[in-house]
């Protein structure tokens, strides 16, 4: 705004302009080498001035297209922009022998076209002559240990409880913690560091209840099939033989066709489909997390609820999990299993349990269970550092 006009009033004042942007001229039989090079300079000028003129009408005549704040320039700000623009051009008398190479302008450090002279205002303008206090904000891929049990926080297993021949295990896995998460056995060395990340269970709690108990849905269990694998044609239950009302439906989800199905556990009775999602306006949802992670709600009416304007931004497919089935805990179990070291509890960005983890091809994406240990740090750090030497150390022995 300001600041760019007084920016050109600058180039005007400076280099001889006069009206209509024409430089002010010497009979070329009488000019010297240095008022030869002035010359030049003055064209270089104006053909920056044309285009910044030109960059800034054609932004203005675009501006009412976005609804953004307009950045106001303060007084300070012009002042230091247009001190610095007139110390820049009193160099051209003082500095003339730095200009002696051909192509070379001590004004605009070297160059001799309008896009220098662009970088130089460019430069200028976010470094010297306007200092932008800028937000420090928080990296939106965190995990934090988490000293408290409620939904939203996330268990991830310790690899002790889980890993047959863990360095320090005071004893083997049980049969039965295993088979609560579809493992028939402890996870051996030689299935590889990845692939035992992989199989190591990570859950986030839905709910806790001292008197019900707590359920939980696991992170890293594909079922192999898509939301669009669902049958829908098949018909929910039986047809009432008294009316003779056909069976209802399942619900279209063609928003969601492409979506994973995962395995949420072994628990059977959750109640159908469930899922996790960022959308706060989907209807019987429950806000796990302070960073917008729901649960629940109709999937159906999600559809809708994704492209509720009231949203600060649209939502997507990617921005929903949906799961089969669930993971239970007796009243007092999951608090007994923490006790005993069996899981980590902590707080985790929604962006690192959305994160794709294509396991697939060159690129393979990093197990959940790796990244959200690496997070951690520290001890949490070793544990998963661990894991890996296990890995080495048995293809070095082997």
């Amino acid at each position: 705004g300001l600041g760019l006009l007084l920016l050109l009033s600058l180039f005007n004042t400076a280099n001889g302009f006069t009206k209509g942007w024409r430089p002010t001229t010497i009979p070329t039989r009488t000019m010297t080498r240095q008022q030869q090079q002035q010359q030049g300079r003055i064209r270089c000028y104006q053909e920056a001035s044309l285009k910044f003129s030109k960059v800034f009408y054609e932004d203005f005549e675009e501006f009412e297209e976005f609804e953004e704040e307009p950045i106001i320039s303060t007084a300070e700000e012009d002042t230091a922009i247009g001190k610095a623009l007139q110390e820049r051009f009193q160099q051209v008398g003082t500095e003339e022998q730095a200009a002696t190479t051909v192509g070379k302008d001590p004004i605009m450090g070297g160059g001799d076209t309008a896009e220098d002279m662009l970088e130089f205002v460019r430069k200028l303008s976010s470094g010297g002559g306007r200092k932008k206090e800028e937000e420090t904000e928080e990296p939106k891929e965190w995990a934090r240990v988490h000293d408290n049990l409620k939904g939203g926080c996330v268990l991830i297993a310790n690899p002790e409880k889980f890993c047959s021949g863990w360095s320090g295990a005071s004893e083997p896995p049980s049969p039965s913690l295993l088979a609560k998460f579809g493992l028939t056995h402890a996870l051996p060395q030689d299935l590889g560091a990845d692939r035992r990340a992989d199989l190591l269970p990570v859950l986030v709690l839905t709910d806790r209840n001292f008197l019900k108990g707590s359920q939980a849905v696991l992170l890293n269990r594909r079922t192999g099939y898509l939301i669009g694998d669902l049958d829908n044609r098949a018909a929910v239950g039986s047809a009432n033989e008294d009316t003779g009302e056909e069976p209802q439906k399942p619900p279209q989800l063609a928003a969601f066709m492409i979506q994973p199905l995962w395995f949420g556990g072994t628990s059977a009775d959750s109640g159908g489909l469930d899922m996790l999602h960022f959308c706060s306006a989907v209807q019987g949802s429950t806000k796990l997390t302070d960073d917008g992670l729901y649960w629940g709600g109709d999937p159906e009416q999600a559809q809708d609820a994704m492209k509720d304007p009231s949203l600060p931004k649209p939502l997507s497919g990617f921005d929903f999990k949906f799961f089969v089935q669930c993971t239970k805990w007796l009243p007092t179990q999951l608090e007994q299993e923490v006790k005993d070291g069996t899981w980590i509890v902590a707080s985790v960005s929604k962006e690192v349990l959305f994160k794709s983890r294509n396991r697939m091809g060159t690129r393979k994406g990093k197990p959940l269970w790796t990244e959200v240990m690496e997070l951690l740090g520290g001890e949490y750090k070793k544990i998963r550092d661990q894991l890996y030497e296990e890995e080495e150390n048995n293809n070095n022995n082997s």
